[in-house]
């Protein structure tokens, strides 16, 4: 290839860059509730007043958490009218995880051309990889990372394929598309592009880390632990289809020979593995709850 025609082509691929980052600016950005919430996340005391108080500062997320707690899912036995009811009545886990969900409705659950995602499957996805990232994180003896922000990094770690979506060839229709692709048709592949969203959000840079090497979690030969949960996490839900799928199948076998290499590096054993595995079949049928139409 001539100098020219390298020329030409680096030229190109910046004029494309140009094009992706500007539509960075027309994403909506989280409630700044999710970026209090982390921040509460890692003091050494907090209690649930104190999220209380964040929470209100968000009427729209502060309804949405009234009429998810007074569905039929959580069976209340008279009317909840407060936050602090609400929290009684559902927990805290549960509270934050609806947060989280209205938080990130209205950017998640939008239709993509080219992605295999079935309808509302890529907020689904993205929902179910948090709540696992959570509860990996919170199961490790050395925890890499806080188990909020690990909910965080895997709630936004696809984020970048928002953006992508529009500039891949859309003939193809949904489908697998690879880092290479992404890279060819939009000049970044998702997980770099999310440094430039998660940069104009200011979420933490520990959390844009772990994002952007979810995918090699050994970067240059040294263990991001943060980014091997995201990437665990995202090859579990992968497996049993959540959100890729038009049903989730959590009776679907996990190989734990798989997982060696990042189970190892996790320093997670066979044992303490499987019966997360357990917990979280139970906990992630729940999702769909936290944003459900009826309420």
């Amino acid at each position: 290839m001539s100098d020219t025609h390298t020329v030409a082509g680096l030229v190109e691929q910046k004029t494309l860059q140009k094009q992706v980052l500007a539509q960075v600016e027309s994403l909506p950005s989280l409630s700044m509730v999710v970026g209090e919430f982390l921040e509460l996340s890692n003091r050494d005391y907090f209690t649930a007043m104190d999220f209380e108080k964040v929470l209100i500062k968000d009427q729209a997320l502060v309804a949405r958490l009234l009429k998810v707690a007074n569905s039929s899912f959580f069976g209340s036995s008279k009317p909840i009218q407060t936050v602090h009811e609400a929290i009684v009545l559902i927990g805290m886990d549960n509270m934050k995880n609806i947060v989280y969900a209205v938080s990130s409705s209205g950017l998640l659950r939008r239709a993509m051309k080219n992605y295999r995602y079935p309808e509302q499957g890529f907020w689904l996805h993205s929902m179910a990889v948090g709540m696992m990232s959570r509860a990996l994180t919170e199961g490790l003896k050395d925890r890499p990372i806080g188990g909020e922000a690990a909910f965080v990094a895997g709630l936004l770690h696809d984020i970048g394929k928002l953006i992508i979506d529009d500039f891949l060839d859309s003939e193809q229709g949904r489908r697998t598309v690879t880092l290479e692709e992404e890279r060819y048709g939009a000049g970044f592949d998702h997980t770099e592009l999310a440094e430039h969203i998660l940069d104009r959000w200011k979420i933490p840079g520990h959390i844009s880390e772990a994002i952007r090497h979810h995918h090699d979690y050994k970067p240059e030969g040294e263990l991001n632990a943060a980014a091997a949960v995201i990437h665990l996490a995202d090859k579990l839900c992968n497996a049993w289809g959540v959100g890729t799928q038009t049903l989730m199948d959590l009776g679907a076998d996990v190989n734990v020979e798989d997982h060696a290499d990042v189970l190892e590096a996790l320093n997670l054993d066979k044992p303490t593995f499987e019966s997360m595995l357990w917990e979280l079949r139970q906990k992630l049928p729940a999702i769909e709850n936290y944003y459900s139409e009826e309420a």
